[in-house]
């Protein structure tokens, strides 16, 4: 069985200074590639930890990401660690000593002797680029015997800065991955991987109505996740060529639409936002907005080239006022009143969230969310709730999917 590991390096991850995205951003990676990921490890800036990990890593699975410690200052051991834990030497590269040396002359900065170091790699490891940053990767292969294994297990080190990481795995990791599984099992695999996007039901809801998709046995194989109300059904197909990979995508994604009906709003990386805000702009629309309790967010969410205007309500009443309007004016007249003056084919809006210490965990509090398309005013109430921390984007979506449904 061809398994992969992932570790991440440094002091900053184990304090929990900072937060570990890198793994998870590589696990989802590697799975939807068809890749299992036994096990992740964080280890901080201890040469002895580092070395053990790696060798232990090296020993158990074919495949070992690691990211971080590739910098340039003391406390960066990565590629010692390596070296140590795969029993090879530290041999420098001219061609990388180049590419840092162009990048701080394009930055003109001077170079500290200390960024030579980044560029030493383990002996016998191929260079990774790292188009924008000084601190290239490295693919390397391990002869398991020496460590008291059987067979090779393959390293791909990367810096743990997660941009540079995402265009250096987006660039030729993926595919080192793939290749070196290849490469160990003797065949080739064809992968195809789609993401459909739903919103309007719960988790539990939507595997209902899918539930012999979900099965672990069911080929394609498709994972169910849950982010601020919109549910991704990501789908994962492999064959024995391409056809067969289209075919079970085709037959899964009408089972997928044919049961969920309108609650699939999109793929990829459609949100509702962009899903709505590009049919407005196609029909050479404009939308404005107006809201309470997300402060901004609802506004954000629309792209300048259909965008009109937005007003943001503090709570002490300034948007009926801007607008003069009552104070006791309803919501459809005060959405009819920026649509006028914004001159907008559609207006948004969200109202007031409850303040701190309002609502009880046995009260319900509604929310209205409205749209204003043309002549046409639709308005839904929505009770308060999901954790402060995704409660925003949550009525962000609701609102725009009200819009989406007036859209038809």
């Amino acid at each position: 069985m061809f398994t992969a590991e992932i570790i991440s390096i440094g002091d900053e991850l184990t304090s929990g200074a900072l937060v570990d995205t890198n793994s998870a951003y590589l696990s989802r990676e590697l799975t939807e590639a068809g890749i299992t990921v036994s096990r992740h490890a964080t280890v901080g800036d201890d040469l002895p930890a580092m070395t053990e990990l790696f060798r232990a890593a090296f020993l158990r699975s074919e495949l070992v990401l690691i990211t971080g410690g590739l910098g340039p200052t003391e406390d960066d051991l990565t590629r010692q660690a390596v070296c140590e834990a795969a029993g090879v030497q530290l041999v420098r590269s001219e061609a990388a000593m180049e590419h840092i040396r162009r990048l701080f002359e394009i930055r003109r900065r001077p170079m500290p002797a200390s960024n030579e170091i980044q560029a030493f790699f383990p002996a016998g490891a191929a260079v990774i680029d790292n188009p924008h940053g000084t601190a290239p990767g490295f693919e390397l292969e391990v002869d398991r015997a020496p460590l008291g294994g059987a067979g090779r297990a393959k390293a791909l080190v990367f810096p743990g800065v997660p941009a540079e990481l995402k265009e250096m795995w987006t660039l030729s990791g993926r595919a080192r991955a793939l290749e070196w599984e290849n490469e160990l099992l003797g065949r080739r695999r064809f992968i195809e991987t789609r993401v459909f996007r739903t919103f309007g039901a719960g988790e539990s809801d939507v595997e209902s109505r899918l539930p012999h998709l979900i099965a672990r046995s069911h080929s394609p194989r498709v994972g169910i996740t849950a982010a601020a109300g919109v549910i991704s059904l990501r789908v994962f197909a492999e064959g024995a060529d391409p056809q067969e990979c289209r075919r079970q995508m085709r037959e899964t994604e009408e089972v997928i639409r044919s049961r969920l009906g309108s609650l699939v709003y999109g793929e990829g990386d459609d949100t509702l936002a962009s899903v709505v805000c590009a049919r407005l702009e196609a029909g050479g629309k404009r939308l404005a907005t107006l809201e309470w309790g997300t402060r901004g967010a609802l506004a954000a969410s629309v792209p300048p080239s259909v965008f009109a205007g937005g007003l943001v309500d503090s709570g002490t009443g300034p948007i009926r006022s801007l607008l003069n309007l009552s104070p006791e004016a309803s919501l459809e007249e005060t959405l009819r009143r920026w649509q006028a003056a914004s001159g907008a084919e559609a207006v948004l809006a969200v109202g007031a969230f409850p303040e701190t210490g309002e609502l009880s965990l046995r009260e319900s509090f509604p929310v209205p969310v409205a749209a204003l398309l043309g002549g046409v005013y639709r308005q839904r109430p929505f009770a308060y709730g999901f954790h402060p921390s995704i409660v925003k984007p949550v009525f962000v979506s609701r609102a725009f999917d009200l819009l989406r449904e007036m859209l038809g």
